[in-house]
């Protein structure tokens, strides 16, 4: 039996809307206890650190979905982040700055939740930050 577009658009938004809100312990109801991707660990606790740890960094973080494109079981997703750096970032010391990003994930939903997630979230905001320090030439 086929997945509905509309239910995957549907469960995406709500998603995220719970990390814009950052209503981390609320994203169980979308994202598989088994979740796997582009973090170091798989699991539900540790996709959810890496979500924390960005809105740690840039407490007013907020994404913007651009471009959504579904495709039976798979969902790719274009979103602009936006933040200011007033907290640690992957070993970067804050900033103060507002940093603008362009982020691509590719998930997989199984059985009504994201079940596999790649993304660029984390070398593209610590790019962002870095664009603005030291410029080699």
């Amino acid at each position: 039996m086929g997945v509905e577009r509309a239910d995957v658009v549907a469960l995406y938004e709500r998603y995220l809307a719970r990390c814009n809100e950052h209503r981390f312990e609320q994203l169980g109801e979308f994202v598989s206890e088994q979740v796997s991707g582009s973090g170091p660990v798989d699991g539900l606790a540790a996709y959810i650190d890496g979500v924390k740890a960005v809105c740690t960094a840039f407490p007013d973080y907020h994404w913007e979905l651009q471009e959504l494109v579904v495709e039976e079981d798979m969902i790719a997703a274009r979103l602009i982040g936006q933040g200011t750096h007033t907290g640690s970032f992957s070993g970067i010391a804050p900033t103060g700055r507002k940093v603008s990003t362009q982020e691509l994930v590719m998930y997989r939903i199984a059985d009504g939740k994201i079940v596999q997630c790649w993304g660029d979230l984390f070398p593209v905001v610590r790019d962002a930050l870095m664009a603005h320090g030291h410029v080699e030439s």
